[in-house]
This record gives C-alpha cells, sequence and structure tokens, in this order.
C-alpha cells in the first residue's frame, strides 16, 4: 500500500463514521454518494474500473432519482463485469444489448436476475478461492461479497417492511472499499494453452 491506499482509507474512515453518527443529516445522500465514488480510486488501481463506475452510475439512479429499475439493471451489468473478470473474458457488446431486454420485466423480476447474477459472480469468486488459486489476503475479497449480500438482504427485507438506511449503509460502504482493494488477489483464469501441432 502507497499514500494513495492510505489517504482513500482515512477519508472512507471520516465519511464512514459520518454516515453512521450522522444519518439523519439532510445532505446524507450526497455524502453516501461520495463513499461510492472515493472507492473508484482503488478500482482503478487493483479491482474492476468497469464494475465500479456502473456502481457509482447504480447508486446516483437509486439515491437521488424514483428509477429504481434503472438502478437495479445497472447493478445487473456490475456482477457481469464481475463475473467476465474472473473469466478473464472481455465481455461481448451484443451482452449487454441483449441484458437491456431485462428492462421489460417488473422490479421483482429484475431483482431476482440480480440475485442470480450475483450469486454466480459468489461462486465463481468463492470456487477458484477454494482451489487455492487465489493469494491470501483474498479471503477480504469474500468477505466484501458476505456484507453485500448482508446489504441486498436488508435492502430486499426494507421492501416488506419499514426499509433500514443505516444497517443498509453499516453494510454496503465496506463491501464497495473491499471489493475495490481486493480482486486482483485473485488472478482472472488463465486461457489454456494452445499446444504446438
Amino acid at each position: 500500500m502507497d499514500k494513495t491506499d492510505y489517504s482513500v482509507l482515512i477519508i472512507f474512515l471520516f465519511l464512514y463514521t459520518f454516515i453512521i453518527v450522522c444519518s439523519q443529516c439532510p445532505f446524507i445522500n450526497t455524502v453516501r454518494f461520495l463513499v461510492i465514488c472515493l472507492c473508484l480510486i482503488p478500482a482503478l488501481r487493483y479491482g474492476v474500473p468497469m464494475a465500479a463506475l456502473f456502481t457509482i452510475l447504480s447508486d446516483s439512479i437509486l439515491l437521488f432519482t424514483p428509477h429504481e429499475k434503472i438502478g437495479v439493471f445497472c447493478f445487473c451489468l456490475v456482477q457481469l463485469f464481475y463475473i467476465f473478470f474472473f473469466l478473464n473474458k472481455k465481455p461481448p457488446l451484443s451482452i449487454f444489448f441483449f441484458s437491456l431486454y431485462f428492462l421489460i420485466f417488473p422490479l421483482f423480476v429484475l431483482g431476482a436476475i440480480y440475485a442470480l447474477l450475483f450469486f454466480l459472480h459468489f461462486y465463481i469468486a468463492f470456487s477458484l478461492w477454494k482451489q487455492k488459486k487465489a493469494k491470501p489476503f483474498f479471503e477480504l475479497y469474500l468477505l466484501g461479497l458476505f456484507l453485500f449480500v448482508c446489504c441486498d438482504t436488508l435492502v430486499a427485507i426494507g421492501h416488506f417492511t419499514a426499509p433500514q438506511p443505516l444497517l443498509i449503509w453499516m453494510f454496503y460502504a465496506p463491501s464497495q472499499l473491499l471489493l475495490a482493494f481486493t480482486p486482483k488477489a485473485l488472478p482472472p483464469l488463465l486461457k489454456p494453452l494452445v499446444p504446438y501441432p
């Protein structure tokens, strides 16, 4: 870690503390958004930049607009970027055009598609770690995914009861930081070697 990484961590701790302590302040959503934008810095250096950019887009939509469906759709794209990263493949443009059809479904179906993509992301990462194809600190990435699961569970429960934004962000903010810092701890799957004729 260098000075940039330590600076990101210090700013993150300050903003995270603010989110927890001042959860009722009128501009709390702006502070939450700043936390997610901050995670772009380590993502550009160690993570999956396109996933981080679409996370920023998703959160901007969910925090500042009433268009939940588009926000969840963008989170589906986030999961696709992570999946293709770990499979060491470039996402074909066609898959993103095809994914636009997801928008015709109601929100709960789109949420189920997101959950399936997230499960696939988690399964690939966990499988490669279990096969000992990861560096030791990849456990932090898995911890980030676990915190993300906790956050998404609270979001789902909030649709049927009273939403708990404070609890959601207690899990969500650190999950994004861990996901931004640690993907490179697990090298992408190697492409198969082609034997000489």
